[in-house]
């Protein structure tokens, strides 16, 4: 660290801060009352109660010549139940460096299981040795551990330190959980010199918000050669203290389409701008995207390769014998990558060996598999760049941060003619210019230091189409036979697909079958375009329908294709309906009356809007002498719906629902 001559004060911004009460946060001694929760987010469907949940980071000066952060955590359960049990193992996150002297210190560790025998509270310490560790990919480890003598009832507590040289990773604070919290609180006191931009999550109401000025000193000891003292800076000044807490945090509940819940989960989150020095000398930690992918593409692990002679790929493009157009010449390239490497992760940005030795093996991890065939295209002249997104399943990556951490995945991106193709070859069915449904995640960053624009991955823009026809006509002895045909969406054929890669035809058949009722046999079953990945998947069968001269018949015109349960069960949501795509389902039933029997009963016609135009249900039939048509379609024209949306859209599909539902009612003619 540069000695710092001139001290300038930087103002730590909040929005919105204000000076409130003082916390209630302090741990007492458990007695037999902690024991017995009554709160309003308590009910009897809380396996777990966070009784309290507190943390706190300072900046120190350390014996390098900077700052370290210390990080503490303590935090109390209740465990009510044995479906809570999971909580009684801890995982804590620890990054590491590249030396053990510089990797965080996990310090100051104690965990306490207590119980109620007989009145009194008895604890049991667990043992320090049995903290282990997982390493999670090359910058982190997992410190874990599991409490001892856990029962239903029990209180768990645990309290650790991190110490850490990287205060570019100010600790993130999570308020919400899946269990219910009395208490949540964070705090942070921030040198004057440092500037963090917060990111705030979330639709719970602080509690507490506050931020004050406090007088802080900081001593940073500077080594020396050794053949002198080491170096002694003091500084002094206006520290800016910020507390937030939320009081009686009611459980998060992951509802049907949900994203990922970390991007609604009440948090707070920290990004290091800048560290001011001096007035002449101001560090910026965020740069922008330009700078930021130029290092990307510098960088051995990442994009240096890239723009290498690689004579090894002209050589493998001989061998192949690839010719033809352009847009023949990069799938045929795309189909090779991806019918013959293997990914072993699908949760990585960084190389694990060269791009060579992935084409030597032909087995990496997603960035190994997608940069190999972006090097190839630039070999063959193509305008190829990687594009770098974070999964669904990743939560939401902040399009105005160019923090390369927040991502987790890889594409490669390539112009043909006109058109740009976003291609994915480390998912072994997918077909060309076509994506998994976890990557539609908002956006994309394309990684060219010359223009990193983004590439758009709304799911709104994603269609999921699908037709079925049904044809029912009486048979020539007794029943009623029918033709079922059905054209699946591109992402139900992919899943299809996986499906069909791990399991047997007939045993998908039998399943097939088992969806519908005794009376109904399934057969001559035919499923097409299962090895054409870029046609979506059609499965047709026969159906026997024997209705076993009943004086009265119940049929579902719609069979096994109607929407079964409202997937929207809760009477309120705060956060976002998050669909991975839009619907468009299209349902057509021909069928003759059968033999015998007369229509009793029938649905009316109905058409209902979602919002105007934002989605539509109809359901149209017309009867004639001797047949039935109906026309039965749903459709959303859009996939993400706003909380204030929230309540019409479960009133829409509880409507489908109990439309779909109703049945044709056929009286036999005496």
């Amino acid at each position: 660290m540069k000695a710092i001559h001139v001290f300038c004060a930087y103002l730590f911004c909040f929005s919105g801060l204000m000076a409130q009460d003082k916390t209630d946060s302090k741990f007492r001694k458990v007695t037999p009352a902690d024991f017995i929760i009554s709160s309003p987010v308590v009910d009897s469907n809380a396996n777990a109660v966070i009784l309290a949940d507190v943390g706190n980071t300072d900046f120190v000066g350390n014996a390098n010549g900077d700052f370290s952060l210390v990080f503490k955590q303590r935090k109390r359960i209740l465990l009510r139940n044995r479906n809570a049990f999971e909580a009684a193992t801890v995982k804590v996150l620890v990054y590491l460096g590249k030396s053990y002297s510089s990797e965080e210190k996990f310090e100051d560790f104690e965990a306490i299981t207590y119980n109620l025998e007989n009145g009194q509270v008895v604890a049991t310490k667990l043992d320090k040795a049995s903290v282990f560790n997982e390493k999670l990919n090359r910058e982190s480890v997992i410190r874990k551990f599991t409490f001892p003598n856990i029962r239903e009832g029990s209180i768990i507590e645990y309290r650790y330190t991190i110490k850490s040289p990287f205060y570019t990773h100010l600790r993130p604070w999570y308020f919400q959980d899946a269990y219910p919290c009395l208490w949540s609180e964070y705090s942070v006191t921030i040198p004057p010199m440092f500037n963090y931009v917060t990111i705030r999550k979330g639709y719970l109401p602080y509690t507490i918000d506050s931020v004050k000025k406090v007088f802080k000193n900081y001593s940073i000891i500077e080594q020396t050669d050794g053949y002198s003292s080491n170096n002694v800076y003091t500084f002094s000044g206006d520290a800016t203290s910020a507390i937030w807490a939320i009081k009686n945090v009611p459980a998060f509940k992951s509802e049907s389409y949900t994203s990922a819940p970390k991007n609604h989960i009440s948090s707070i989150q920290f990004q290091l701008h800048s560290i001011t020095y001096s007035k002449e000398n101001v560090y910026i930690a965020m740069k922008d995207w330009y700078a930021t992918t130029a290092d990307l593409m510098k960088d051995p692990d990442f994009g240096s390769q890239l723009h290498e002679t690689n004579d090894w790929i002209n050589d493998w493009i001989k061998k192949l014998s690839i010719t033809g157009t352009d847009y023949e010449k990069a799938n045929k390239i795309f189909q090779y990558i991806r019918d013959n490497f293997t990914c072993t992760d699908h949760n990585a940005i960084w190389l694990s060996q060269p791009l060579k030795k992935t084409m030597q093996l032909k087995t990496g991890n997603v960035i190994d598999i997608n940069l190999l065939l972006t090097a190839i295209f630039i070999s063959q002249g193509f305008d190829a760049n990687p594009v770098l997104l974070s999964t669904r399943d990743n939560g939401y990556a902040n399009e105005g941060t160019p923090l390369i951490s927040q991502y987790n995945y890889a594409l490669s991106r390539v112009k043909i003619d006109d058109g740009y193709f976003l291609l994915d070859a480390s998912q072994n069915r997918l077909g060309f210019g076509k994506l998994t449904q976890d990557s539609y995640n908002v956006s994309g960053r394309i990684i060219n230091s010359n223009q990193p624009a983004l590439v758009s991955l709304s799911s709104d823009s994603l269609v999921e189409s699908k037709v079925t026809t049904v044809f029912i006509i009486n048979g020539e002895k007794s029943g009623m036979e029918a033709g079922y045909t059905t054209n699946l969406g591109y992402l139900e054929s992919l899943h299809l697909r996986n499906k069909l890669a791990g399991t047997k035809e007939e045993d998908y058949f039998k399943e097939i079958s088992k969806d519908y009722p005794a009376e109904i046999k399934i057969s001559n079953i035919v499923i097409d375009s299962v090895k054409q990945y870029d046609e979506p998947i059609s499965i047709k069968y026969d159906m026997k329908l024997d209705f076993s001269d009943e004086d009265v018949i119940y049929f579902n015109p719609l069979f096994n294709e109607a929407w079964k349960n409202n997937p929207f069960i809760s009477a309120e949501r705060l956060y976002p309906v998050e669909m991975p795509y839009r619907i468009n389902e299209t349902y057509v039933l021909n069928m003759e009356i059968p033999k015998g029997y007369m229509i009793d009963e029938i649905p009316k016609s109905e058409r209902v809007n979602l919002n105007d135009n934002e989605g539509m249900f109809e359901y149209i039939v017309s009867k004639r002498a001797s047949s039935i048509q109906l026309r039965c379609r749903l459709s959303l024209e859009k996939a993400v719906f706003r909380p204030d949306d929230y309540a019409i859209l479960r009133n829409f599909f509880g409507y489908v629902v109990k439309k779909q539902a109703e049945q044709i009612v056929f009286k036999r003619i005496k």
